[in-house]
C-alpha cells in the first residue's frame, strides 16, 4: 500500500506549480535556464527545433528537486548516446557481494541498449530487460508471474524520469524477492549544483533526487536503503543498493557518509542559479577571446549534455566550428539549436583546428588519450565545465 509522505502545506499563491512528490505549492526556485531547444537528439539540415522553458524548482517541503513539466523527448532517431562508465566492473561487485550466481535472476529496467544488459549475461547470471517507458505495477506483476521476482534488480536512471514516481518505486517492489536487492543509480542533486552542472539539467528529466527525498519515496512503498556511494559517473552519481523494510540486512557506513556531505546541499541550492549565470559568462567570454584572437575553436563529442551546453552559454558557428564524434548515424547532421555541424573524428587530425573542447567533460581525460595526432599539432584541448580547464 501507497503512504502519504505528509499533508501538503497550504497554498498561498493558485499560480504556483505544485511538488509531484508531496503536493505542496512550489515557491523556490533551483535554476532558470529559460527557453532551450530539446538536446536529446541531432537534426536534419532544415529541420526545426522544439524549444520550451526549463525551470527547476526545489520544494520546500520535501527537498524533491523537478521541472515544473515533464517534456517529451519526441522523436528517439538519432538520439544522442552517452559515454559508459565500468559496467562490468559492477556487476562483478555485485555478483561477489550478492552471491550471484546461474540461478540467480536480475531485472534490468532500461533499454534495450543498457550497458549493464551484456556484463550480467556474461557473468552467467540470468537477466530479463524490461523497458523503463512502459514499466508500471501492471508490468512488474506480468514479469513476476512470467519470470519470477528478482535476486536484484538494476533500476538506472529510471526514477528521475518516472511521471509517477510512486508507481514506478512501487512496481519495483512489486519485482524484488523477499532477500532481493534492488540497486538504483542517478544523477546526485549535490554533485550537480556542487560543481555548477547546468548542462546536466533537460525538460525531459523530471526530477533531480537526494538521498533523503528517495528514502522517503522508498519507504512509502516498503523499501529500505541500507548502503549509498557517491561515484564519479557522468560528474557525479549517487548509487543506492535498496532491500525490502523487513530485510535483515544491516544498514551500511555509506549512508552516513553521504548523509554528512548532503548537510552542504542547502547552501549551495541557495546560489546554484547565481553560479551557473556566471559559469555561463565564463564559458562565452573564453570563446569569445579565442576568436578574436583569430584561434580557430573545434568541439568533440555530440552528446546531450554537451548539446545543453552549446545552448544555454548562446554558442553558435561564430564561436565552434564544428563537432567531431565517432558515431557514424551523427555525422552529416546539426547539434540542436546551436546547429553546429557533425562530423568525423578524423576532421579534428586532418584539419587540425587551434583548440579543441571537449563536450561531454567528465569522460575528457580518456578522450583526450585517444587525440595523441592533435596535441602533436600544437592543438590545445579544453574542457568548460565544472571551470575552464586545460588537458
Amino acid at each position: 500500500m501507497l503512504t502519504m509522505l505528509a499533508p501538503a502545506p497550504h497554498r498561498d499563491n493558485a499560480s504556483e506549480p505544485d511538488c509531484r512528490l508531496c503536493g505542496a505549492p512550489l515557491h523556490r526556485s533551483l535554476l532558470d535556464l529559460g527557453t532551450v531547444p530539446m538536446a536529446h537528439r541531432s537534426l536534419a539540415a532544415g529541420e526545426p527545433d522544439a524549444s520550451h522553458p526549463l525551470r527547476v524548482w526545489l520544494c520546500d517541503h520535501c527537498g524533491l528537486a523537478q521541472t515544473d513539466v515533464i517534456r517529451g523527448g519526441g522523436p528517439t532517431d538519432h538520439a544522442f548516446g552517452e559515454p559508459a562508465g565500468r559496467p562490468e566492473r559492477y556487476v562483478e561487485t555485485l555478483r561477489s557481494r550478492f552471491h550471484l550466481n546461474a540461478d540467480s535472476l536480475a531485472i534490468d529496467i532500461g533499454c534495450a541498449e543498457s550497458p549493464l544488459l551484456r556484463p550480467l549475461q556474461a557473468a552467467g547470471i540470468r537477466v530479463h530487460p524490461v523497458e523503463a517507458a512502459s514499466f508500471n505495477t501492471g508490468t512488474a506483476m506480468q514479469v513476476a508471474v512470467q519470470h519470477g521476482c528478482a535476486d536484484i534488480v538494476l533500476a538506472h536512471g529510471v526514477l528521475p524520469r518516472a511521471a509517477d514516481k510512486f508507481e514506478c518505486a512501487a512496481a519495483l517492489a512489486c519485482i524484488l524477492r523477499p532477500n532481493g536487492v534492488l540497486s538504483l543509480q542517478f544523477p546526485h542533486l549535490l554533485s550537480l549544483i556542487g560543481r555548477v552542472q547546468f548542462d546536466a539539467f533537460g525538460p525531459d528529466i523530471g526530477a533531480y533526487l537526494s538521498l533523503p527525498v528517495t528514502e522517503r519515496l522508498l519507504r512509502s512503498v516498503g523499501l529500505r536503503v541500507f548502503d549509498a556511494e557517491r561515484i564519479a559517473d557522468n560528474g557525479g552519481s549517487l548509487r543506492l543498493h535498496v532491500c525490502h523494510a523487513h530485510s535483515p540486512r544491516d544498514a551500511r557506513p555509506g549512508l552516513k557518509a553521504v548523509r554528512l556531505a548532503e548537510a552542504d546541499q542547502p547552501a549551495l541550492a541557495a546560489v546554484f542559479n547565481d553560479r551557473a549565470a556566471l559559469a555561463r559568462d565564463d564559458i562565452r567570454g573564453f570563446l569569445r577571446a579565442r576568436r578574436e584572437a583569430g584561434r580557430r575553436v573545434a568541439a568533440y563529442g555530440a552528446t546531450a549534455r554537451g548539446a545543453m551546453l552549446l545552448n544555454v552559454c548562446g554558442i553558435t558557428t561564430e564561436e565552434i566550428a564544428y563537432v567531431a564524434d565517432a558515431d557514424a548515424m551523427q555525422h552529416n547532421r546539426l547539434m540542436p539549436g546551436s546547429r553546429i555541424p557533425i562530423v568525423r573524428p578524423d576532421s579534428v587530425t586532418v584539419a587540425p583546428p587551434d583548440d579543441l573542447v571537449v563536450l561531454p567533460w567528465p569522460h575528457a581525460a580518456g578522450m583526450a588519450r585517444h587525440l595523441p595526432a592533435l596535441r602533436q599539432s600544437g592543438a590545445q584541448i579544453w574542457t568548460l565545465l565544472p571551470r575552464i580547464g586545460r588537458i
